[in-house]
């Protein structure tokens, strides 16, 4: 009796333990909590992206663009290159500009062209050195948050800059805020 009580006892407990993995469709809101998630990944990249394609700020055909980098100023771990990815993507497939590597790129390029230059490449085939493009200008920005806290309700508020510079001038020749507000009030009964 107490072997099969302990064993119930033990499924039972293995069960409570157990989780649920399910598919979501990325498309829906995710507003679980006051953090930064997926959806306001998209709705940033996406309004960003749309005023780079809308402005008329761009010389030639195809301007060149290297994104720099965007300082985390939150509260959280953002990795805000996942953000300047899904933008980067985006202008990309639009056609509409030439999109350099950044620091990633370079130093696989750099490792690349050590590697065709150690006499292990034909030198034929190799790159020819001084050849890569320039950027016209440099898209750099800072993503931001306030919060704010009252009895049981706390508010966050993110702010994501981007400026583009010409590389030529300085001038800063486009800049886009995007907001993202949010409110969690704690429930009466737990948490």
């Amino acid at each position: 009796m107490i072997r099969i009580t302990a064993l119930l006892l033990g499924a039972l407990l293995a069960g409570s333990c157990s989780h649920k993995v399910e598919d979501i469709d990325p498309n829906d809101p995710e507003n679980i909590n006051l953090a930064f998630g997926f959806d306001d990944l998209k709705t940033i990249a996406t309004d960003m992206t749309q005023s780079f394609l809308d402005s008329n700020r761009w010389g030639g055909d195809r301007p060149r663009i290297l994104f720099g980098g965007i300082k985390n100023r939150t509260q959280q771990h953002i990795d805000t290159v996942n953000i300047t990815d899904t933008i980067r993507t985006a202008l990309i497939q639009s056609g509409k500009f030439t999109v350099l590597a950044g620091n990633e790129g370079i130093a696989e390029i750099d490792q690349e062209v050590a590697y065709q230059q150690s006499g292990a490449v034909d030198l034929a085939s190799a790159a020819e050195l001084g050849k890569q493009l320039g950027a016209e200008y440099v898209f750099y920005g800072r993503f931001t948050e306030i919060r704010k806290q009252r009895s049981d309700t706390t508010a966050a508020w993110y702010k994501f800059t981007m400026n583009a510079v010409n590389v030529q001038t300085r001038e800063i020749v486009w800049a886009e805020e995007q907001d993202i507000a949010k409110k969690e009030t704690k429930a009466f009964i737990g948490w």
